[in-house]
């Protein structure tokens, strides 16, 4: 998701300014252009920390900009679609921003491709589990979960699982941590991965549900356009100004 902001009409109005080189009206369009910029990604970054519910580090640092030059006369605003691990911001605000199905994570990719858990299928926290601050399940349940359950990661998954994690998770298996699936279908149990404990008791970690639908939350590029109509314009004002100002003083010495 992103949008490009730029300004037209540039030649005709550099024809009404007396003493104004093509230089300096370049570089008033890039400051107007990379603050309008700026100011759209605040109330990006603004209504998705609203209309999240707990949203992640990952989420409240989820919109980048990139700036204009006087040589590259446009900005641009966006979510960021790169990261080291997991999804990407864009990949997961999808949804959020148009509807549709929630896209399959790392950690559910590496289920389905060990075959614990059907494609067609995201997990969801069991009632049980220890969740953090922001309502998921710790990246150290996951990796006992994965370590146990096979070692037939997703791309970009095994990197995130250190030595140490590894060698943790193995050794919590051996002193009986153990996690196991119970399959879709299953005539008593919930579909999804249980932690085994004393006594053969079972606690659900993860629930094995269906691809479920989402509602739109965001409006970040639909609302987008007018709000750069009235935010470039008091921008482009504003630099403009500025820039008249410091060559009156120029002139003036």
């Amino acid at each position: 998701m992103e949008i490009k902001i730029d300004i037209k009409g540039l030649q005709e109005l550099q024809a009404g300014l007396k003493d104004f080189s093509d230089r300096r009206l370049r570089a008033v369009t890039a400051t107007a252009l990379t603050r309008t910029a700026k100011q759209l990604s605040g109330a990006w970054q603004k209504e998705i920390n609203a209309k999240i519910d707990q949203p992640v580090a990952r989420t409240q640092k989820a919109v980048r900009i990139e700036p204009a030059r006087a040589d590259k006369l446009s900005a641009k605003v966006a979510i960021k679609d790169t990261t080291s691990t997991g999804l990407a911001p864009a990949d997961y605000l999808m949804q959020h921003e148009y509807g549709g199905s929630r896209l399959v994570k790392k950690f559910e990719q590496a289920l389905i491709a060990s075959g614990a858990m059907p494609a067609g299928y995201i997990t969801v926290p069991g009632k049980g589990v220890n969740r953090n601050g922001y309502g998921n399940v710790s990246r150290a349940i996951i990796t006992a979960v994965i370590s146990q359950l096979g070692k037939d990661f997703s791309p970009g998954y095994q990197q995130t699982i250190s030595k140490s994690a590894a060698k943790r998770a193995k050794s919590q298996a051996k002193h009986g941590k153990r996690y196991i699936v119970m399959p879709v279908g299953h005539p008593t149990v919930s579909a999804g991965v249980y932690e085994r404990r004393a006594g053969r008791t079972l606690s659900a970690v993860f629930l094995f549900k269906q691809t479920v639908k989402y509602s739109r939350k965001l409006t970040l590029q639909s609302s987008a356009g007018d709000k750069v109509a009235v935010i470039a314009a008091a921008e482009f004002d504003r630099a403009l100004s500025e820039s008249i100002a410091r060559l009156n003083t120029r002139n003036a010495r």
